[in-house]
């Protein structure tokens, strides 16, 4: 009952997401992946990281600036909840904020097939208290083969670095004619001179407002900014989604959600919770 309450509370009973939710309250839903900075060593805590996957059961989620002891024990709530869920951390830094060490972090449904799992940082970042960098991993997506990568970029103020490190990452990507860069960049899709590899190298947002173009429908995930759009989902090779919803627990950074599919259809735009 306490569970039903807080996906009515979030709204998840709405027609993208009321029929999977209907159908097992306990189930991750197939090709649902999930992007959220947490802040860790901020806002975060492990009770919401878990909230956060309990309200919209991601098959994937890709975690950024996360407190790496507070997703072990997000997971373990989860699992004492009843959804069996997993997880794998990726870079991570000391950082006196958080009382773990602060990096990025997937946690994954439980039989969802994580294969050649990596973790490397980029050749530059801001320091020892970061630590930036890409954590990669082959899954699958509507059956198909699909490298994912999960990544926080360098902060702002920093934007030669972010141009190293986006070149590095999309040189990564090009191995694999279906991938998928889900994280914080840090940065607006319009600013070309670090989001140009991006789009030239072909993966496009969940958002369709957001591309290299400015467009004001473009959805802005840090809430309380004017346009601050720095939280990705980006797919390439064949990938689309079927909904896109960018929800706000918090007034740091909004959460992005979709679900995946190979089929060519309309792209719809994001819902805004």
């Amino acid at each position: 009952m306490g569970l039903a309450g807080l996906l009515a509370t979030v709204g998840l009973a709405t027609p993208s997401y009321a029929t999977a939710a209907a159908e097992n309250a306990f189930a991750p839903v197939p090709d649902r992946f999930m992007t959220w900075n947490t802040n860790g060593q901020g806002l975060g805590t492990s009770e919401s990281v878990a909230e956060q996957i309990k309200s919209f059961r991601p098959q994937i989620a890709a975690l950024q600036e996360s407190c790496l002891n507070e997703v072990q024990e997000a997971v373990r709530q989860l699992n004492e909840a009843g959804l069996k869920y997993r997880y794998r951390s990726g870079l991570a830094a000391l950082n006196a904020g958080c009382p773990g060490r602060l990096g990025t972090a997937i946690v994954y449904a439980e039989g969802t097939q994580i294969r050649a799992h990596n973790r490397k940082g980029y050749s530059e970042d801001e320091g020892w208290l970061e630590a930036r960098g890409m954590q990669s991993f082959t899954t699958r997506v509507a059956g198909q083969s699909v490298r994912v990568f999960n990544t926080h970029l360098s902060a702002p103020g920093h934007e030669r670095l972010r141009r190293l490190q986006v070149r590095e990452l999309v040189n990564a990507t090009r191995p694999h004619r279906r991938a998928m860069i889900l994280g914080d960049l840090n940065t607006r899709p319009w600013v070309s001179n670090v989001m140009s590899p991006i789009w030239d190298a072909g993966f496009r947002d969940v958002d369709p407002f957001c591309g290299r173009v400015l467009d004001s429908r473009c959805n802005r995930t840090l809430p309380d900014t004017r346009d601050a759009k720095f939280d990705y989902i980006l797919l390439r090779g064949g990938l689309n989604f079927s909904n896109c919803r960018l929800h706000t627990p918090t007034r740091d950074h909004r959460i992005v959600i979709s679900e995946l599919t190979l089929s060519q259809g309309p792209r719809p735009s994001c819902v805004v919770t």
